[in-house]
């Protein structure tokens, strides 16, 4: 979990998703939420929470019977057509900026959630994994203090990358 900066040579637009960076993961799932969200506002939601699936409740002389069905999709509205399209434009957003070698850990993923999931598990860690990081981050900061040498606006920028890097995992301080 670095939160060192370095220059990036292949600057972006505002609504491309900055190359993959391995080495700093968190720093690249964050601008890439940003830009998802910027390309549309639904299309957070596609990528954290699934798929749009447009569903439809069976009915009998006006009365639900059943469970709720899959809609054909000769009968998706406007609006369920939007939403889907959003899952693949998200999926080929995440899939441009990663490299060969990455891309085929997500390649055969169904949606944009499971590749960003897939993404996560590979360079983040496993639940566990994450939990040991905020421990990390907890013990860091409550033994954070200023280095011996150390300018105050280095302090401060080592400070703010890690109630950055905590706010990021929701750890509250």
């Amino acid at each position: 979990m670095s939160s060192s900066s370095t220059y990036n040579p292949h600057p972006t637009n505002s609504s491309t998703i900055p190359l993959f960076d391995q080495n700093n993961f968190p720093m690249w799932k964050t601008k890439a939420m940003a830009v998802l969200e910027t390309l549309d506002y639904d299309m957070l939601d596609i990528v954290t929470e699934g798929p749009h699936v447009p569903m439809f409740q069976p009915t009998k002389d006006g009365v639900a019977t059943g469970e709720k069905k899959r809609t054909p999709k000769h009968d998706f509205t406007a609006e369920d057509k939007r939403l889907c399209h959003l899952d693949k434009k998200a999926c080929a957003a995440i899939g441009n900026s990663l490299p060969y070698d990455i891309y085929h850990l997500v390649q055969n993923c169904e949606s944009a959630k499971e590749m960003m999931d897939t993404l996560t598990v590979a360079f983040e860690g496993t639940e566990e994994v994450q939990r040991t990081n905020i421990n990390n981050l907890n013990r860091k900061y409550e033994h954070f203090f200023a280095q011996k040498g150390e300018t105050l606006t280095d302090t401060f920028n080592r400070f703010n990358c890690l109630i950055n890097d905590m706010r990021r995992l929701a750890i509250p301080k």
